[in-house]
């Protein structure tokens, strides 16, 4: 890589680009803003645990459960709102943004030292570049950059993970480069237990490298030092909450649901016109294995961490594809991919094609067609602000889309259709008026506050998060089983034709009753008098007794 140039008029325009980028990157924010009833899941479990109650859902007697996910992005909030006296709904927007700039820091940081081939040295900023108009352009990235969910952090850390695995396969194992490989690995998992993927990719690497003498084993092992916090938070998990996973791997997880995964990814690929790219990863691979064919072996063994990215990356989307069956949210568990598509598109061009021309007209033409669908649909729901109109949103958009484009659009159309029926990939504009809708009917924090926590107020809610939110001293039973142990638990009775993604669970009979639901909620909340007081001991023997079934 050549040294990039210092002289004051490319310091000029790189600063310019850089206040460009962030004025672009807000706008986007700022258009997509919105806050999700999930996410005041979270925000709960930090508001219990600054009361000294422990990160749970619901006050003792109650026993805790974990139906928050991400460790990393709690204790960030709950620092944030301990230092500032921000509360979660007004700075998890705010540190999303931030963090998405990281983000988008790493990923020009990526390209900037991207090996490219002999000559193609001057194609690098026209590289970085394309694959910032895409990512800018993108409403799958500007969607995220808020939400009140963990996601930024998480395609922060992913990206960091990314990064520092393309760095480790272009300089070898030398300094602290495993080191950082190990720590990134260690924020992702801290962040979504999806970052399990990089840590035993990770961890697979450091013997390997042990195994081939690359390093010695006190090296390896310093190196593996920062995964030791997964098995510590695992096992404290375990100690804490009685389970090994998140409840909500319990409460989502069914059974296999590949049909729905497919057509997830398929609605992925045609929505942001990812049939142009695969081209270029396809002749690669190709190009790849032709020239490689006697030297397989070798060739992966002398590339071990990009291998190790490439094949995190595949196991993870091949995760959501296959087993899982997508996501509840728009696009949410393929965002991360967002950026590191475009700049790999312009990477793949400059490695596959000699001259400038062809390679950036590929790579340009993808990032035009990965507009019309999004920002169509976009400009079809933007102005939909009522809870019957964005209710299951499905919007058709293939009739405004010219006759040779029609197909795509109705074959996505069609995808959406299934999809969202099931509640999968459930548009931004949905979760945007619900959050607000719920607003409309509930009490303020300040108002819910009132009602204290004295002789185990409940009320059982199927969406919990701002109910949760604005009732803090209210036990909330989760009906859909994010936050319920044992309706996590309970089996599925609905047919597999009619599931609704993480809306599955039902409690089993008699469960609710057991505790005696008392609170009427609304925009006046009241806790109504109970022929029986519902005491410490009747909560702790009716979770003992359902918990047993």
């Amino acid at each position: 890589m050549t040294t990039p140039n210092r002289n004051p008029q490319a310091l000029i325009l790189a600063a310019l680009a850089g206040v460009a980028v962030a004025a672009l990157t807000v706008w986007g924010w700022h258009t997509f803003f919105f806050l999700t009833d999930d996410a005041h899941i979270e925000f709960r479990y930090v508001s219990n645990l600054l009361a000294g109650r422990g990160l749970t859902w619901n006050p003792p007697p109650f026993k805790p459960v974990e139906g928050y996910t991400s460790l990393s992005w709690v204790l960030l909030l709950a620092a944030v709102w301990k230092v500032t006296g921000v509360a979660p709904p007004q700075s998890a927007g705010v540190l999303s943004l931030l963090i998405g700039l990281g983000t988008l820091t790493l990923v020009v940081s990526l390209g900037l030292k991207a090996v490219l081939p002999a000559g193609r040295e001057k194609w690098r900023w026209g590289i970085v570049a394309v694959a910032l108009l895409g990512t800018l352009t993108n409403r799958t990235f500007f969607t995220w950059l808020s939400s009140g969910l963990e996601t930024s952090l998480f395609n922060f850390t992913f990206t960091w993970w990314v990064v520092e695995g393309f760095r480790l396969a272009r300089g070898g194992a030398v300094g602290r480069a495993p080191w950082r490989w190990s720590a990134a690995a260690l924020a992702m998992a801290l962040t979504r237990p999806d970052g399990m993927l990089a840590v035993l990719a990770v961890a697979l690497w450091l013997v390997l490298q042990a195994a081939r003498r690359q390093l010695s084993v006190r090296q390896a092992a310093l190196h593996a030092l920062p995964l030791l916090g997964v098995p510590v938070h695992v096992l404290w998990r375990y100690a804490y909450y009685g389970a090994w996973l998140p409840n909500t791997y319990y409460a989502k997880h069914v059974e296999r649901w590949t049909e729905s995964g497919v057509r997830y990814l398929a609605s992925f690929i045609l929505e942001y016109g990812l049939w142009v790219w695969l081209p270029l990863a396809l002749a690669f691979v190709a190009l790849g294995f032709k020239r490689h064919r006697g030297a397989l072996t070798a060739l992966v063994f002398d590339n071990l961490a990009a291998f190790a990215v490439v094949g995190v990356l595949l196991g993870h989307v091949g995760y959501y594809t296959l087993i899982i069956g997508g996501d509840h949210f728009e696009y949410r568990v393929l965002s991360y991919l967002i950026p590191l598509l475009f700049l790999s598109g312009g990477w793949l061009a400059a490695r596959l094609f000699t001259r400038p021309l062809p390679a950036f007209a590929w790579v340009l033409t993808w990032v035009v067609v990965s507009w019309p669908i999004p920002w169509t649909h976009w400009q079809m729901t933007h102005n939909l602000n009522t809870r019957a109109e964005t209710h299951v949103l499905r919007m058709p958009i293939a009739a405004v889309f010219l006759p040779p484009f029609r197909p795509v659009a109705q074959w996505w159309d069609e995808l959406q259709a299934w999809l969202i029926w099931h509640h999968v990939g459930m548009r931004h504009q949905e979760h945007k008026i619900f959050y607000e809708a719920q607003l409309g009917w509930l009490p303020t924090r300040a108002e819910g506050e009132k009602l204290k926590f004295v002789d185990n107020p409940v009320s059982a809610q199927m969406c919990v998060g701002v109910v949760g939110w604005v009732l803090p001293n209210v036990a909330i039973l989760d009906t859909a089983g994010l936050n319920d142990w044992v309706i996590a638990r309970n089996p599925v009775t609905r047919p597999k034709e009619e599931r609704l993604m993480a809306h599955d669970r039902s409690p089993p009979p008699g469960y609710l009753d057991c505790f005696m639901p008392n609170v009427s909620v609304g925009k006046v909340s009241v806790v109504n008098p109970r022929p029986a007081p519902l005491t410490d001991d009747a909560v702790r023997a009716c979770e003992r007794r359902f918990g047993a079934l």
